[in-house]
């Protein structure tokens, strides 16, 4: 199946056209006059009950919002929460018809199970790349090389121990540092790469074990909390829009375009609630989620979300 014959697959529209044309104009609205007059004209339907997969990661906590606020409730949706600790198994759950819909990463599975025929369609964005002040992933190094300047320049990473993703450089952190290395005429496959277990990378930095680690939040945070390891450089500016990850779905809901646009609006209502960032409510709903010790999660940088459920579909097809 060639590439246009697979985005065709996997890609379904809402017909949410309006919605969210309405919803770019007022970007940091809570609750954008879209989304109510939505609501408030809809007729009390039948309920509906899916079943979601949802990962313990900050991203996902979106997905609590729109649970623990109504948002769900108010479209007429139950929705049943069913864990995952893999990205990589929310496909073929979905597949296998054990779950409705789910939020699994950017990655080589989602497109080889659409170019097999795979059953299911993107809908939404979950995570965005952005380039922004606070780092969601960044590459993290020992505070006295980053103040030396030893690794600035990214032909000396050559020369640097580095971990990058326990998934494989075949991974969204592969395609990201790839994406770094542009222009400095270093390849991924001139780096020296270790495999470390995210518990260890900070002993391992410490002890000079590694000299780079591409880390992702929390473990940004936890990595520079007592200063003698710093932020080399933000990750995200080098694939800045990439959707990371998405709301996929099976055809439970790509089938019913009325259960899909409701699905949406509470979605999207969550969304402009978790772009406040650390809130009270936010903060308890992540940790709700993550298991995560409140006063880190009120200290980290929150992942992007696209304030009007808009795929980049370059992203996707650049990856």
């Amino acid at each position: 199946m060639n590439r246009k014959a697979i985005f065709t697959t996997i890609f379904f529209s809402l017909l949410l056209v309006s919605l969210l044309a309405a919803c770019a104009q007022q970007p940091e609205a809570v609750e954008t006059p879209a989304l109510q007059d939505e609501t408030a004209v809809g007729q009390p339907r039948e309920e509906v009950t899916l079943k979601m997969g949802i990962l313990p990661y900050l991203s996902n906590t979106v997905l609590i919002v729109a649970q623990e606020e109504g948002f769900f409730a108010e479209q007429g949706l139950n929705i049943e929460f069913v864990q995952f600790t893999n990205t990589a198994d929310v496909i073929p759950m979905i597949l296998a018809n054990e779950i409705d819909a789910g939020t699994p990463g950017l990655n080589a599975g989602l497109f080889n199970a659409a170019a097999r025929g795979g059953d299911f369609k993107v809908i939404l964005p979950l995570s965005n790349f952005a380039a922004k002040e606070c780092p969601y992933i960044g590459f993290v190094a020992r505070t006295e090389d980053v103040e030396a300047g030893i690794w600035a320049d990214k032909k000396s990473w050559v020369e640097a121990k580095m971990v990058i993703s326990l998934q494989g450089l075949n991974s969204i952190p592969g395609f990201n540092v790839a994406k770094a290395l542009e222009g400095s005429g270093v390849t991924i496959d001139d780096l020296n790469v270790v495999i470390v277990d995210v518990p260890a990378q900070l002993e391992a930095l410490r002890t000079g074990q590694v000299d780079i680690v591409y880390a992702i939040e929390p473990s940004v945070t936890r990595l520079t909390a007592d200063g003698d390891l710093a932020l080399l450089d933000n990750a995200e500016q080098y694939a800045a829009g990439l959707a990371a990850s998405m709301i996929t779905v099976g055809p439970r809901v790509y089938s019913d375009p009325d259960v899909a646009n409701r699905f949406a609006i509470a979605y999207l209502k969550a969304v402009r609630q978790t772009l406040q960032g650390a809130t009270p409510a936010n903060v308890q709903y992540a940790v709700q989620l993550s298991g995560l010790d409140s006063t880190l999660v009120d200290k980290i940088c929150w992942p992007d979300i696209s304030p009007t459920g808009t795929l980049n579909l370059d992203s996707f097809n650049e990856y």
